[in-house]
């Protein structure tokens, strides 16, 4: 029988798919443009089996996760960005770091499998784990919803100020709507879905660490397991639907996949160069 995690995991597979498709397409055009695709390739191995690969690191660092050159000419966008940047990846590898131990992969199908259920983890954490009490599992719940918090709540919030309510700024366009709420609409449907899963399970010890499912959690302690089990059912697979769709158009917008690819640029651009 599909569940509700499987469902959603086939949202999010889709739109994974869509976003590598996409991201070749970019990818191909970059290619063309500069002398050939092998010599490209050799100069990306030359260059990780080299010292500009300390470069590298250095600027993912300072530049990606610091946003080191924005906060120098803006400094409360830069916090925006580098609080988006740094909670979003430690949210994406907590999801993946919980799935793969409640799972205990083992093997690269096991692994491929966690990917795509990985983002849904809470809707069966509560099964696959016996004992959600130990420290670490609550460390993994509490930065799990503190990074979420923090993308929502600030980077976030912080941004569709800047962009629709801050005064002498660019006017907003439909691509800024897209990239500023799918994410929001997501996150939203993921916290009403951990809180309906926290009940549906009995808030079992430990659910209290999902500081923020829990508290929403306890608005729905009325419902009886019918309502509980059919919520569960509709808000998972529409979690996995919003952040599919927004996964999969990143690569066909220009500012979704500005926003992804800018990273990447400043990486290679690190890169280049002639060393003395």
């Amino acid at each position: 029988m599909v569940g509700a995690v499987d469902i959603a995991a086939a949202f999010f597979a889709i739109g994974v798919v869509a976003f590598v498709v996409g991201a070749l397409l970019n990818l191909r055009l970059w290619l063309l443009g500069s002398e050939s695709i092998s010599s490209t390739i050799t100069s990306v191995i030359r260059t990780i089996f080299s010292k500009r690969i300390l470069v590298i690191i250095r600027t993912f660092i300072f530049n990606i996760f610091g946003q080191a050159r924005l906060f120098s000419v803006d400094r409360f966008r830069g916090l925006e960005k580098s609080s988006f940047v740094i909670f979003y990846v430690l949210l994406i590898l907590i999801n993946h770091v919980l799935a793969d131990l409640a799972a205990g992969v083992s093997t690269l199908e096991a692994f491929i499998y966690e990917f795509f259920r990985s983002p849904f983890f809470p809707a069966y954490i509560f099964v696959e784990v016996a004992n959600v009490q130990a420290p670490l599992w609550l460390l993994f719940f509490f930065i799990d919803n503190l990074s979420m918090a923090i993308v929502l709540f600030f980077a976030e919030m912080l941004a569709v100020h800047r962009r629709f309510f801050k005064k002498h700024f660019e006017a907003a366009t439909r691509e800024d709507s897209i990239l500023l709420f799918l994410p929001v609409i997501w996150f939203i449907f993921r916290y009403m879905a951990q809180a309906v899963t926290i009940v549906k399970y009995g808030s079992p010890d430990g659910s209290q660490f999902m500081f923020v499912a829990y508290g929403i959690s306890r608005l729905l302690t009325t419902l009886n397991s019918a309502q509980l089990d059919m919520l569960y059912n509709i808000l998972w697979p529409i979690s996995g639907f919003f952040l599919g769709l927004f996964f999969g158009i990143i690569p066909y917008t220009g500012r979704l996949w500005h926003a992804f690819a800018a990273p990447l640029t400043m990486l290679v651009n690190s890169a280049g160069g002639k060393q003395r």
